[in-house]
């Protein structure tokens, strides 16, 4: 075929998405389509940049890096010495000599890791699903658990390279995480084999080469071998075998054909795909060292080894070659032997071929001569055309099936609206276009407000309410402040003249708890505190933004704004909370009552104390005593000690003051006023610690309320816009026939674009098939 015909497709997959692309906003395309075009888009790139990747594959030892360099007529690939890793070398040409080291991604460690387990679980007898949901740290624990565990049962472990493997992977996880380095081509050795330290993280090299004799879109592709033990040398092998190769090269070296793990999976891949074979080329090195009746023998070998394996293979694409000769005669024909010296050194080759190292004269000719060489330059030659012919053709057909396929799939989306658009007349167009759009605006806004209410108490319920702390220790310390203030500012003379008036001292305490309530009203500052949290909290953040919400669709007429405003003004909320709070604050009343009752026994237990001490001072000068209560007129002339011991704590108290000269005795009885503050001070920190107390209980029945306000609430606004969905009409109505004629000038633009799209994918089927027919 002609280059053209990469520009014909160019173009051809270039209109069917500037066709689609035009009709795409009308059509309710899914993730799958969307996936599916993003695939069809990528055929796009690779039609503008098309490669065709060689693959060469072959045992350790086989001879592919020789190969590879031979077929670019330099010394490239090092030669290996051990099994290369899997990094699979992309040789391709550059504007310079380059390489390009390229690391494992997150998500490419991911896969190796699966795969690492995979092996690890076959050994271990284990579901590899037990370890994928183990943390990294954990997954080593328990893998070296059931390691020691199987060599115990069993008396061995065969796959502990697998482990120490996976080990360094995790513990060098992140180490050059999805990163790339340019190195020079002199460098290359040290990062493709195992001795490289990071060889594990390295996901492939690409080598470009701004002076080499291959075709501009081939790609050569050196695989890893599969003979060590990362698994992910197998899934690359694989793919580029089945899949991404448009030509494979199996490598053998003569006495070893057809042998090792890459010819089982061959093997193993042509059993189910039967045609995979048709890519492929036989290449059986050294031959040159075999004498007649070897090579007769190796050629039995090998056709027994093709019908062991069931293979059927072309016989023109045998080569019996020796690449290493080829080189060398290469590098002398071109004067660049001397420039490589690990080839150099193996010039002994040359010499018992053809007796001496030829000039450049001779060594063309040689070339050209010799049967390996000229064997190995036909298979240099057969495999450039066969990709420059059958293996484009083949591509360029693979972009025909690609571009039909999109062709039909794109017609299929369209056929729905292009079929509704045929029975519809011009008259009949605004009638049956209003409708439409009637009913379709109508269920867009039914599902708008639906989807805000659902969404809003859905991010509420489940992110918002679990981790939602309504009465928070700055607001303890707030009322704290507040009750504080509250007692530590009243005008306590005037309490205390109020509260001395009529009764005892004990009795005057004990009223002082409900009397500081009169004045201050303790709880309705408590309940005050909690419904401006609920202000702040919810009616102004949660209830004001989904209103909000409801506004910014746009589909409620002011009307139903209005009423909408009123019910989410949060007064429902406010008087759920005070039901609540009358909940929270049921016992408070007990609780003052329980505070007179404590600070009536405190002070009674002080009198009873300060009487005690006073009385025994008084007795210890009982003569003294009697003589001065009977001055004082507190007992009669006749009487004792016996009715002094009768009287009341201020009548003692005076005859203690008489009897030492001071104020009062030791633990004697307080005057009213000490009484007072104490039980001022014990009311206030009662208080606060009752309302530290109710702090858990809040908490936990604020969440629970406002989680099933906003249940109820999201019920009723759901069934509140079925009910109205009359006025949602309404509005849509007068949108549409306020602006009727733009809407049906961009109604008749989508029915055109639809119409004529699908007519060209229609056209674009019907030519493809024709053209397949003919």
């Amino acid at each position: 075929m002609k280059e053209a015909d990469y520009n014909t497709y160019i173009k051809a997959f270039t209109r069917l998405f500037d066709v689609f692309d035009a009709a795409a906003p009308y059509l309710n395309v899914s993730e799958d389509f969307q996936y599916f075009i993003g695939r069809k888009r990528a055929w796009l790139e690779r039609l503008k940049s098309p490669e065709f990747p060689v693959a060469f594959l072959g045992a350790f030892s086989a001879g592919k890096s020789t190969i590879i360099n031979a077929v670019l007529g330099d010394d490239i690939l090092p030669q290996a010495t051990k099994s290369l890793t899997a990094i699979p070398t992309l040789i391709r040409k550059g504007r310079s000599n380059k390489a390009i080291i390229s690391y494992l991604t997150e998500a490419e460690r991911a896969e190796l890791k699966d795969l690492y387990l995979e092996e690890l679980s076959k050994e271990l007898r284990t579901n590899p699903e037990t370890y994928r949901a183990l943390g990294k740290a954990e997954l080593l624990a328990r893998l070296g658990s059931d390691i020691e565990r199987q060599r115990t049962q069993y008396g061995s472990f065969n796959k502990q390279k697998f482990f120490d493997e996976l080990k360094a992977l995790i513990e060098g996880w992140d180490r050059l995480s999805g990163a790339t380095q340019e190195i020079s081509l002199e460098e290359l050795p040290n990062y493709v084999t195992e001795d490289y330290a990071d060889v594990l993280f390295v996901n492939q090299a690409e080598i470009y080469l701004s002076d080499v004799n291959i075709p501009e879109n081939v790609v050569l592709v050196d695989l890893p071998g599969l003979g060590v033990v990362n698994p992910r040398h197998r899934k690359v092998t694989k793919t580029y075998v089945e899949n991404d190769a448009k030509a494979f090269v199996i490598a053998m070296k003569v006495f070893h054909l057809l042998e090792g793990e890459e010819i089982e999976l061959l093997a193993e891949i042509h059993s189910q795909r039967k045609r995979v074979l048709q890519r492929a080329f036989w290449v059986i090195n050294q031959w040159d060292v075999l004498s007649a009746r070897q090579k007769k023998e190796e050629l039995a070998n090998f056709e027994q080894k093709i019908e062991h394996y069931g293979f059927h293979i072309t016989k023109d694409r045998v080569f019996k070659v020796s690449a290493l000769n080829y080189l060398l005669l290469k590098l002398i024909q071109e004067g660049r032997l001397d420039a490589s010296p690990s080839v150099r050194e193996h010039v002994d080759s040359l010499k018992k071929a053809i007796g001496r190292v030829p000039d450049k004269g001779e060594a063309a000719h040689q070339i050209k001569a010799l049967e390996e060489t000229k064997s190995f330059s036909s298979f240099r030659t057969s495999l450039f055309e066969y990709l420059a012919y059958t293996a484009k053709a083949e591509f360029l057909e693979e972009a025909r099936g690609e571009y039909l396929d999109l062709a039909r799939r794109l017609r299929e989306w369209l056929e729905p609206l292009y079929r509704s658009y045929q029975d519809i007349d011009d008259d009949g167009m605004k009638s049956t276009f209003i409708a439409s759009q009637l009913s379709r605006r109508q269920d867009e806004a039914l599902r708008r407000l639906r989807q805000t209410v659902e969404e809003h108490v859905k991010l509420l319920r489940t992110e918002l309410l679990p981790e939602f702390v309504f009465w928070r220790e700055e607001d303890q310390a707030q009322l704290s402040e507040q009750v504080k203030t509250a007692i530590d500012t009243l005008d306590r003379k005037a309490l205390k003249n109020e509260l001395l008036k009529g009764l005892d001292l004990n009795a005057v305490v004990s009223r002082l708890p409900h009397k500081i309530e009169e004045n201050l009203n303790i709880q309705k500052t408590f309940r005050g505190q909690l419904q401006q949290l609920l202000e702040d909290h919810m009616v102004k953040r949660h209830l004001t933004q989904l209103l909000q919400a409801i506004v910014a669709t746009e589909v409620l007429p002011d009307s139903v704004l209005q009423e909408l405003e009123d019910r989410l003004s949060g007064r429902d909320l406010q008087n759920r909370l005070k039901g609540m709070c009358d909940v929270f604050l049921f016992e408070y009343g007990d609780i003052v009552n329980q505070f007179g009752r404590t600070v009536m026994e405190q002070e009674t237990l002080r009198d009873t104390q300060s009487a005690e001490n006073i009385l025994k001072t008084v007795q210890g000068n009982p003569d003294d005593a009697v003589t001065l209560a009977r001055t004082m007129s507190l007992i009669g002339p006749g009487d004792g000690i016996q009715q002094l011991r009768k009287l009341g704590l201020d009548a003692l108290n005076r005859i203690h003051h008489a009897l030492t000269g001071t104020a009062a005795a030791p633990g004697s009885a307080p005057h009213a006023g000490d009484a007072i503050d104490r039980a001022l001070e014990y009311y206030k920190t009662g208080i606060l610690d009752y309302a530290h107390r109710q702090q858990h209980q809040i908490n936990l029945f604020a969440r629970r309320g406002i989680k099933n306000y906003f249940e109820e609430l999201e019920v009723e606004l759901l069934a509140y816009f079925d009910a109205i969905k009359g006025e949602i009409a309404m509005l849509i109505m007068r949108q549409l026939t306020d602006d009727l004629d733009a809407e049906l000038t961009s109604e008749l633009e989508k029915q055109r674009i639809i119409k004529d799209s699908y007519q060209f994918m229609t056209q674009e089927v019907s030519l493809e098939l024709r053209r397949a027919d003919a």
